[in-house]
């Protein structure tokens, strides 16, 4: 691909990547709170209720990490290829 190309392909990566962070910190805050609900609760059934919450959160949080490292390895390979278009077009 050519220089522009990765330099955009990169920006739409680092936009999707910026996303899932912040959804990564909003599930383990909800992680958290649902595990301290689930602490604190003095009921089985709120226990019960706070755990499948803090097991839906986790899981969810854990799904998205998988494609968080995925878009990590996306972007390396393209900056990769972006420096290496930019010495190209330097060289000439």
């Amino acid at each position: 691909m050519s220089i522009t190309r990765e330099a955009a392909y990169l920006y739409l990566c680092s936009k999707e990547l910026t996303k899932m962070n912040k959804k990564l910190h909003e599930l383990s805050k909800e992680a958290q709170h649902h595990g301290q609900k689930h602490a604190s609760a003095t009921d089985e059934g709120s226990r019960y209720k706070h755990a499948k919450k803090h097991h839906k959160a986790t899981k969810e949080a854990q799904h998205l990490l998988k494609k968080h490292h995925e878009m990590l390895s996306r972007i390396k390979h393209h900056l990769v290829n972006y420096n290496h278009a930019l010495r190209k077009e330097l060289k000439q």
